[in-house]
């Protein structure tokens, strides 16, 4: 794939996410959802900042260490301003000390910024967990009576193989993609962020299109709204950022995963139907050539 097409591929996957989530607002609206996603947004909130309170020393050390660990291959790969050694020299060895600055400095930077995504985090995957229980059931009715084409028919069954591979696919990307994300030095950090916020909507895709898409359908939806979901994932991990809109948070995170599943499942059969046009057309012209 060319640079400019994928540059289109990163703006249409933006302009995507961004159309569901003003789609999830308009689907929360409602009083009984808001009550229920701020309900939940209030109690997980007070249960993290206690925990975050209570336990601060250890978790800041372990956010330090990750920081230490990021900034000193950062360092060694002469990729920090101001880290750089200068040799065993005499005035070499006098330039460790602003460089040993320049790296605890970095290290705290980072570190604020860790413990802020480490307390963002938490908040939304506490939240994740919860609303399929709290608050999936009613939003996902009113997405789902949006796309009407999409409940005339039913889902066929799939094969067994196609229901594991799309339970253990996720799971696999959060264990095996933190592994490889921890192993990238210096750049670690912003793909676990870029990671967490997929996997936070890829998770909650299957029971998003419970009734409407068998594991295969949404196996195709994966691959077709892979960038939009992590687009919309970043929207939802800064949005828990926003004071009073954060208490929408998990019926947006719900409605938006419908809305991303149901638009792509809506591409993805107007692709098929296209195609086996398309096909239909060929076939006719090559009848109409061998007769001629």
């Amino acid at each position: 794939m060319s640079l400019k097409a994928r540059w289109h591929s990163l703006l249409g996957a933006v302009r995507e996410s961004l159309v569901c989530l003003v789609l999830a607002f308009r689907s929360s609206l409602r009083p009984g959802i808001v009550l229920r996603s701020a309900g939940l947004c209030l109690l997980v909130f007070a249960v993290w900042s206690w925990v975050f309170y209570r336990h601060f020393q250890p978790i800041g050390t372990a956010a330090g260490v990750v920081s230490v660990f990021v900034v000193m291959g950062g360092a060694v790969l002469g990729l920090l301003p101001g880290t750089g050694g200068s040799g065993g020299s005499i005035a070499g060895m006098a330039g460790i000390a602003p460089a040993l600055a320049m790296m605890l400095l970095y290290a705290a930077l980072l570190t604020v910024a860790v413990l802020v995504v480490m307390y963002v985090g938490v908040i939304v995957a506490t939240i994740r967990l919860a609303l399929r229980w709290v608050v999936l059931g009613p939003v996902r009715e009113r997405v789902q009576a949006r796309y009407p084409a999409l409940l005339q028919s039913r889902p066929e069954s799939s094969g067994v193989w196609v229901g594991v591979r799309g339970w253990l696919g996720p799971w696999l990307g959060a264990s095996l993609g933190m592994l490889l994300c921890l192993l990238v030095p210096v750049i670690n950090g912003v793909l676990l962020f870029l990671l967490l916020a997929y996997l936070n909507v890829r998770f909650l895709l299957a029971p998003a299109l419970a009734g409407i898409a068998n594991g295969e359908e949404r196996m195709q939806v994966v691959r077709r709204q892979r960038g939009a979901m992590v687009a919309f994932g970043v929207l939802i991990l800064l949005l828990a950022l926003v004071p009073v809109v954060n208490l929408l948070l998990p019926a947006l995170l719900g409605a938006g995963t419908c809305h991303l599943g149901c638009r792509g499942m809506e591409a993805q059969r107007r692709a098929d139907t296209d195609a086996l046009t398309d096909t239909s057309a060929s076939a006719q012209r090559s009848s109409i050539t061998s007769v001629r």
